[in-house]
């Protein structure tokens, strides 16, 4: 069993033999089975780092964990993961520190070394259907039935100072309304908020953005509705799930001008034929070389990529509701396992009195901010305190100095003009107004500062009185 590099790990909607189970793909056989957990909700297994396996109730408002090498849930050593709701649909971040739950419209994040809840995020305005986070942990993507992609920037989510500085920080840094029917699933692929992002919905239509500029790239139109996607480790092949039981595949190493392209008679033939029902969900493996699809009729195909064969049938007693490969992690074959990540209790309520340790989710100085949006600031430009308040007493101090010039050059002028009204010469004036109008347009040069023109239309006046 330790020979084998990749796993497929399933669940199904009955529960009968288990909640989950780890699956030998080349050989077909079950490697772990995970029991006493009831039936995963789609879209909700997931693993919490390399240590254990976690899925949301589809009865009960609770989570379900296992260690990776034991059938024992967590639960049963006091560790109660409950949330306010029955879970649609989860993410854990790829280091295992957190995880996003969904419970109707609303999205929950929690820290999973210490239990506390730390955000609540709110703009879906129907129930969300499945959550992605980016391979470097800065962001996470939901999709709802009200048809919005919505990409949240975690670390401006769950900081708690982050308000003085963005305004709005509770707001998605990107939302998508380019459905018109809810969105089943989602995909982000690899180089964190510079990745792609794919959608899929029940509009039969496809669509691919680019998360660093948040634009629309392109949008494949089917004849039929959307319920699953994903993409090879290249990204340059899309294989996406019908509610007809087909799996279609389409390139992207020529991909088309239009923004909206309708598939030819040639790219629609390009599909994985065997599955009776919908499909629920599509994965890919390490090499490229297999596809695994589950699917409604209680089935996991597993596909030979270049011929579109089935090569693999992996029988369940239900509709399936999760399947993803993953590299095998090795706690599953050890018979002791030293745990990364300590689980706690999910607490009811954050302790306003307890500071969030959380912001040390920005990872250094990441890049995923370089582009400035609307409503997010560069990190880098954010200025310091005391770097602001040494700017404003460099202003306060020029903005004396030139109203000092201003004020000498006024009373020079003033007394300038008074004296020739008078019939007093110029060659009258003392030492000492000399020296002020001196002083005053050395000042002025070297502030460079020119004065107005009425005070030089006088100057000129009293040069030809004077002559």
């Amino acid at each position: 069993m330790t020979s084998c590099v990749e796993v497929a790990i399933t669940s199904e909607g009955t529960g009968q033999l288990w909640s989950a189970c780890v699956w030998n793909p080349r050989a077909g056989t079950t490697l772990m089975t995970y029991k006493g957990g009831g039936v995963a909700m789609p879209r909700s297994l997931c693993l919490l780092g390399a240590d254990y396996l976690m899925l949301s109730d589809q009865t009960r408002p609770i989570l379900q964990a296992w260690p990776l090498n034991s059938q024992t849930p967590v639960f049963s050593k006091g560790i109660r993961l409950v949330c306010p709701g029955i879970v649609n649909c989860m993410a854990v971040s790829p280091d295992g520190n957190y995880c996003v739950t969904a419970v109707a419209e609303k999205l929950h994040v929690w820290q999973m070394s210490t239990g506390r809840h730390l955000a609540v995020a709110v703009r879906h305005f129907q129930s969300v259907n499945c959550v992605k986070f980016t391979d470097d942990g800065s962001h996470f993507v939901s999709g709802g039935e009200d048809g919005c992609v919505l990409v949240w920037a975690l670390a401006y989510l769950i900081s708690e100072n982050v308000g003085d500085i963005v305004f709005g920080h509770t707001e998605p840094r990107y939302m998508f309304s380019d459905h018109a029917l809810p969105v089943k699933d989602l995909y982000v692929g690899h180089g964190g908020i510079r990745a792609r992002l794919i959608s899929v919905s029940a509009d039969r239509t496809c669509k691919l953005y680019d998360l660093a500029s948040g634009t629309l790239l392109l949008s494949l139109i089917y004849d039929c509705g959307l319920t699953a996607v994903t993409m090879d480790l290249t990204e340059m092949e899309v294989f996406i799930g019908g509610v007809d039981g087909l799996i279609y595949q389409f390139g992207l190493h020529s991909p088309p001008r239009m923004r909206e392209y309708y598939l030819s008679k040639e790219q629609k033939a390009k599909t994985f034929s065997g599955h009776t029902k919908a499909i629920s969900c599509l994965s890919t493996s390490k090499d490229g070389l297999t596809l695994l699809s589950g699917s409604l009729d209680a089935c996991v195909m597993l596909w030979h990529i270049p011929s579109r064969q089935c090569i693999k049938l992996l029988q369940h007693k239900g509709p399936i509701t999760n399947a993803f490969f993953t590299i095998a992690p090795k706690n599953i074959f050890s018979e002791e396992i030293k745990p990364s990540i300590i689980l706690q209790s999910f607490k009811k309520g954050t302790d306003v009195n307890e500071k969030n340790a959380a912001v040390s989710v920005r990872n250094k100085e990441s890049n995923w901010y370089e582009e400035p949006d609307e409503g997010y600031d560069n990190l880098k430009h954010i200025p310091a305190a005391k770097q602001e308040q040494v700017d404003d007493n460099a202003l306060k101090e020029q903005i004396v100095a030139l109203r000092k010039i201003n004020s000498d050059l006024y009373n020079f002028a003033k007394k300038s003009i008074l004296q020739t009204v008078n019939g007093t010469s110029n060659h009258d004036v003392t030492q000492e107004e000399k020296s002020e109008a001196s002083y005053a347009e050395s000042s002025c040069s070297e502030s460079s500062w020119k004065p107005s023109k009425k005070i030089g239309k006088k100057k000129r006046k009293l040069n030809k009185r004077h002559y």
